[in-house]
C-alpha cells in the first residue's frame, strides 16, 4: 500500500501522464485555432471601421487655397527640368534644384555623404542632398515637418518619377506665401533613392557623434542647417502630373508602420479631392468574376503581411520610422489614356496640390507627436483595420504548442530517462524479507530517483546549446571580417559561401557529438523555450515575420518525438526530410522561386531554377548590406536565430542515442538493508 504522499498516485501526475498520451491532438487543435483566427478576421464581423482619433487633424478637411498659378508653376518647372536631365544623364542637376530653392526664398543648403561599400575592396560611392528650409514665422524652431521627394536620373532602371521634384517646388512656393506655419517646412530632395535619405536623417540626428571611420560603412557628414524636432514627413513620388490613382505606402524598416491617424488622414483628404487612392491601391480592371468581400480582404491582408515580413522598406518614409517620425508615401501612378480630361489637362495637378496643402495644414495644427491611435496594426480594406489586440491571439495559439510540449516533456522527463536505461541496465534484484516493508520501499524509490535527476546532462546539454548558438553568430559577423573582405570574391558568393559552410557544420555536428542519457530529453525541452521566446519576441516587433515562420515551422516542431516508443519510422523519416526542407537557405531559394516563376512564367525550367539560384545569392548579400547600413535586422534574425533553431531541430530529428555498451558503467542503485532496531537496555538494582 503506497502512501498518501506518494507523487505517482497523485491527480496532478495522473493528468500529465493523461495529456502527454494526446500532446500531439492537442498541439495540432491550438494550430488549427492560431489559423483559423487569422482568418476570421478578414470577415467584417471581426475587424474595425477607421477613424480619426486625433481631433487636431481636421483643419487640414476644410477649403483649400491652391490654385491653379501653382499648377501652371509646376508645368514650367517640369518642362525646365527635362531639358536639365538632358544634360544629366546619370547625375543630378544640384545646381538647377538648389537654385530654385533659392529663388522661392528658402534656406537652401547642401548635404554630402559618403558610402564605403564592405565588399568594394575600398570604393567609396558620393552622393549629395539638396534641401530648403521655410523658418516657422509664428514659433522659434522647435518643431518641424519634412516635405521629400526622391530623384532619379534618366539612367535609373526604376519608373520616371521625376514629376515629383517640380510638384514638391511649386508647393514650396506656395507655403512661402502663407504665414500659419506653426513649424519648420523642410523640403528635400534625396539622391540615391533610400541611401540619400538614410544619410541625411543620421545627419540630422547623430551628426554631432564621432564616428569610428575605419569600422563606419555610411558616412554622413554634417548638416550646415537644421529645423526642429521632427514630427512627421510626407515622400512623393508622382510618375507624371496627370495621375490615375494614388497608392498609399505605409511599411517601413523592419515592419514598422505610422500611425494610423496618418493614413486615415491621407485617405479623407484624397477622398475630398476625388482623387482614387488607398493602400495598395492598383488600376481599375474589368474582371469575369467578382470576389466575395471576405476574398478581397483576405488577399489585402496577406498582401500587406508579406510586404511586412521581409523588413524592407517601399519607400523613403520607412527610414523615418527608426527615429519615431510618422511617415508615408504618396505614389501618384500616370494615367494612361487622356480622354477623360476634356481639355482640362492645364489643371491636372491641382488636385493632388491641394491634398499635399490639406496634409500640411492638418500635420501643422499637431500640437504633439501622433500618439492616440494604433501603431501596430493591420489594413484589410481602405477603410477597415485590424489591432494588435485582434490579430496577436492568432500567433499567441501558434506558440502555445511549443510551450505546450515544453512542460509535458519536462514532466515525463524523468520516466522517459528511467526507460532509456532500463533498456540498456539489467534489473535491479526484487527486495525480499519481512522487514523490507512498504516504507523502505518508497526510500528506495525516492533515492533512486534523487540520483537520476543529478545524473541528467545539464552541462553537456549547455554546451551543445552554446556550440549551435555560436554558429548562429559566426555567420553575422564572419563575412565582414577583414580577412573575408579581401578575399577576390563578390559580395552574393562570399555571403552564399560562408552561409553555406556553417549550415554543412550543423548539418555534420548530430553526428559527430552525441549527448549522454537524457540528453535529447533534455535538449529537446530547451529547443521548445528558444523557439517559443523567440516567435513571440519576433512576432512583438515583426507580426508578419513571426507568424509566418511558426505557420510553416510549428507542424514539424509538434511532430518532432525523442522517443522511440512513440513515433514510427516512417513518421521519422518524413520529419527528417522536411527538417532538411526548412533549412533557412532552401526556404530563401524556394521563395525566390516562387517569385521567379511568377514573374517570369516564360522562362525554361532550367533558366528558371539558374536564375533563382543567382537571386537566391544576391538576396543573403543584400540582407547583410541593408543590415551593416540601414539596420534591417532580417539578415541578423535569419543568421542568428533560425539557424540554430533549424540545427537544433535536426538534431532532435536525428535522435542520435549512445549505444548499449555506453551504458555499461551504469549501476543501479541498491536498496537501502533495514537497519536492526537497537535493543533497550534496563538498569537492575
Amino acid at each position: 500500500m503506497g502512501l498518501l504522499s506518494d507523487p505517482s498516485i497523485s491527480t496532478q501526475n495522473k493528468l500529465v501522464d493523461n495529456l502527454a498520451k494526446h500532446v500531439r491532438k492537442v498541439c495540432c487543435g491550438l494550430y488549427i485555432i492560431g489559423v483559423v483566427w487569422l482568418g476570421c478576421l478578414a470577415l467584417p464581423e471581426f475587424n474595425h471601421g477607421t477613424y480619426l482619433s486625433e481631433n487636431a487633424l481636421s483643419p487640414g478637411l476644410v477649403y483649400p487655397e491652391i490654385r491653379l498659378d501653382a499648377n501652371r508653376l509646376a508645368i514650367q518647372l517640369l518642362e525646365e527640368l527635362q531639358r536639365e536631365r538632358k544634360e544629366h544623364k546619370s547625375t543630378t542637376p544640384h545646381a538647377w534644384i538648389a537654385a530654385k530653392l533659392n529663388e522661392f526664398g528658402l534656406e537652401t543648403h547642401t548635404h554630402n555623404y559618403t558610402l564605403r561599400y564592405p565588399f568594394g575592396g575600398g570604393k567609396e560611392y558620393h552622393g549629395k542632398n539638396i534641401y530648403g528650409i521655410l523658418r516657422a514665422p509664428r514659433i522659434a524652431s522647435t518643431e518641424g515637418i519634412v516635405f521629400t521627394a526622391p530623384y532619379r536620373a534618366p539612367s535609373s532602371v526604376h519608373p520616371d518619377i521625376s514629376p515629383s521634384v517640380p510638384l514638391l517646388l511649386a508647393f514650396a512656393d506656395f507655403a512661402r506665401r502663407k504665414n500659419y506655419w506653426a513649424k519648420d517646412l523642410i523640403f528635400l530632395i534625396t539622391e540615391q533613392e533610400q541611401l540619400g535619405m538614410q544619410a541625411w536623417l543620421e545627419a540630422y540626428h547623430d551628426g554631432d557623434r564621432v564616428l569610428n571611420v575605419s569600422k563606419a560603412y555610411l558616412l554622413p557628414g554634417n548638416l550646415p542647417a537644421r529645423a526642429g524636432s521632427l514630427q512627421a514627413a510626407l515622400n512623393i513620388e508622382v510618375q507624371d502630373l496627370e495621375i490615375d490613382y494614388v497608392d498609399v505606402k505605409i511599411e517601413g524598416l523592419n515592419g514598422k508602420l505610422p500611425n494610423l491617424d496618418m493614413f486615415n488622414l491621407v485617405q479623407r483628404i484624397m477622398a475630398r479631392e476625388g482623387i482614387t487612392s488607398g493602400y495598395k491601391q492598383t488600376a481599375r480592371k474589368k474582371r469575369r468574376s467578382n470576389p466575395s468581400l471576405f476574398e478581397k480582404n483576405l488577399r489585402q491582408m496577406l498582401a500587406m503581411l508579406a510586404t511586412q515580413s521581409s523588413g524592407v522598406p517601399n519607400g523613403n518614409h520607412g527610414l523615418f520610422h527608426r527615429y519615431r517620425i510618422d511617415a508615408l508615401t504618396i505614389a501618384a501612378a500616370k494615367r494612361q489614356t487622356h480622354a477623360t480630361l476634356k481639355g482640362n489637362a492645364g489643371s491636372a495637378a491641382v488636385p493632388l496640390l491641394k491634398a499635399i496643402e490639406g496634409i500640411a495644414r492638418s500635420l501643422n495644427n499637431l500640437l504633439e507627436r501622433f500618439h492616440q491611435s494604433f501603431f501596430f496594426y493591420v489594413i484589410v480594406n481602405n477603410d477597415r483595420y485590424i489591432s494588435i489586440g485582434d490579430y496577436m491571439p492568432a500567433l499567441v495559439a501558434l506558440v502555445a504548442c511549443a510551450f505546450f510540449k515544453a512542460y509535458l516533456t519536462w514532466s515525463t522527463l524523468d520516466s522517459e530517462v528511467q526507460q532509456a536505461a532500463a533498456a540498456a541496465v539489467k534489473p535491479a534484484e526484487t527486495q525480499t524479507g519481512s522487514g523490507s516493508g512498504s516504507g523502505s520501499g518508497v526510500e528506495t524509490e525516492t533515492d533512486s530517483d534523487a540520483e537520476l535527476e543529478e545524473g541528467l546532462p545539464y552541462g553537456s546539454v549547455l554546451v551543445y546549446l552554446t556550440a549551435v548558438l555560436l554558429i548562429g553568430y559566426l555567420g553575422n559577423v564572419l563575412p565582414l571580417q577583414q580577412y573575408f573582405l579581401e578575399i577576390p570574391m563578390g559580395a552574393a558568393p562570399l555571403t552564399t559561401s560562408v552561409l553555406s559552410f556553417l549550415t554543412l557544420i550543423g548539418f555534420i555536428l548530430p553526428f559527430v557529438v552525441v549527448l549522454p542519457a537524457g540528453g535529447l530529453e533534455l535538449l529537446h525541452v530547451g529547443f521548445l523555450l528558444i523557439f517559443g521566446c523567440s516567435l513571440i519576441i519576433i512576432g512583438l516587433l515583426n507580426f508578419a515575420l513571426g507568424f509566418f515562420v511558426a505557420v510553416i515551422t510549428v507542424p514539424v516542431v509538434i511532430a518532432l518525438d525523442t522517443s522511440e516508443q512513440n513515433c514510427s519510422g516512417s513518421m521519422r523519416n518524413l520529419t527528417r526530410f522536411i527538417t532538411l526542407l526548412l533549412n533557412p537557405m532552401v526556404v530563401v531559394y524556394a521563395i525566390v522561386l516562387a517569385m521567379s516563376f511568377y514573374q517570369y512564367p516564360e522562362l525554361k525550367l532550367d533558366k528558371l531554377l539558374l536564375r533563382a539560384a543567382t537571386a537566391a545569392m544576391d538576396a543573403s548579400a543584400y540582407g547583410l548590406i541593408d543590415n551593416v547600413i540601414y539596420g534591417n535586422w532580417l539578415y541578423f534574425v535569419v543568421s542568428t536565430v533560425f539557424l540554430p533553431l533549424w540545427i537544433l531541430c535536426w538534431t532532435l530529428s536525428l535522435s542520435k542515442r549512445r549505444d548499449i555498451a555506453d551504458y555499461s558503467d551504469y549501476e543501479e542503485p541498491q536498496p537501502r538493508k533495514p537497519q536492526p532496531e537497537p535493543q533497550a537496555k534496563f538498569k537492575t538494582n
